[in-house]
């Protein structure tokens, strides 16, 4: 299944590769920590933004130990020969590219997805303001993993957006500036949050508001820029429960009887949303709509002929660098 992908939008990224890795070889947060400024990132973390930033370029390889060194791709394969050094592109399933499992799925005849077999990542974020491009920034970020029609696992960290935070959303969300002072500026939690989105379909309750946010704070932290697909809460509402007035999260949330822990904090709100979103797929599968292609067409108004131009299969997070 695709998700959520980060193309790089220039080859600054590979420079600083190269500049780290002059002077010998790196494990993967090592090289992280120097490329993209991601002190202390996650071991699994840091191994799977190196493997989807630097995998298809064939300055770089890793050897037996998993440390990244410069390799043109001649000097790779022979290395590789000699020695028992894995290049990337040749790890496995897992360290497969985006675009070759796409190529894999499609010559497999594989062009949906069933909703009961896909993985979504409900998204929410507590901001200053409403704009990132008038340096609004994130205070707080929750991811909730949704597989196989189950709330599983939820991610939630406060930020620090080193700037303040006016008085009005303080009183809306009570996230303070002391709160925030000693946490994290996003940087240091850039490849938690794309490890997190990587390969699952970013979901929220008015996504375009939370996907500007995101993919605006990690092009910023990382220089990689999301895309693939989102599903918004609010549309998935309005085709499937047309008698409600409203469809805002307390709307929607009431209708379900489901309980929202704390109302305008990031784990809250992901939470309700991840509650909402398995509902509501239950409601789409009793109507007959059990993959990922008909429910495009269910959001598009029964109009499939957009998704029919590509594959249904959707995109989910990655890190596809395009040099």
């Amino acid at each position: 299944m695709r998700g959520v992908e980060a193309v790089a939008t220039d080859s600054l990224l590979l420079l600083r590769a190269r500049e780290a890795l002059a002077g010998g070889a790196l494990d993967a947060v090592a090289l992280m920590e120097r490329v993209c400024s991601l002190p202390g990132a996650p071991v699994q973390v840091a191994e799977r933004l190196a493997e989807a930033l630097f995998s298809r370029h064939g300055d770089f390889a890793r050897d037996a130990e998993g440390r990244w060194f410069i390799a043109n791709d001649r000097e790779r394969h022979a290395i590789a020969a000699a020695e028992g050094i894995v290049p990337p592109s040749s790890v496995g399933e897992r360290g497969r590219t985006v675009r070759e499992r796409r190529e894999a799925a499609s010559a497999s005849g594989g062009d949906d997805v069933l909703l009961a077999d896909m993985r979504f990542a409900v998204v929410d974020v507590e901001t200053t303001g409403t704009s990132p491009s008038q340096r609004d920034r994130v205070t707080e970020i929750a991811i909730v993993q949704v597989e196989r029609g189950e709330v599983t696992e939820c991610y939630e960290t406060l930020v620090n957006p080193g700037r303040p935070i006016p008085p009005a959303i303080v009183a809306l969300t009570r996230i303070t500036q002391e709160m925030v002072r000693t946490a994290p500026p996003f940087p240091q939690v850039a490849a938690e949050v794309v490890g997190r989105l990587r390969e699952r379909v970013f979901v929220a309750h008015n996504a375009p508001f939370d996907w500007r946010f995101v993919s605006h704070e990690v092009e910023r932290a990382a220089g990689v820029v999301l895309r693939g697909d989102a599903l918004c809460t609010v549309r998935l509402a309005r085709a499937l429960l047309p008698q409600l007035p409203r469809r805002s999260l307390d709307a929607v949330t009431h209708h379900f009887g489901i309980d929202i822990g704390a109302r305008h904090r990031a784990a809250g709100d992901a939470l309700a949303t991840a509650h909402v979103l398995v509902r509501l797929l239950h409601l789409a599968d009793e109507r007959g709509v059990s993959t990922w292609r008909e429910l495009l067409a269910l959001l598009q108004g029964g109009r499939s002929r957009a998704s029919r131009r590509r594959s249904a299969l959707p995109r989910g997070v990655d890190v596809d660098p395009t040099i």
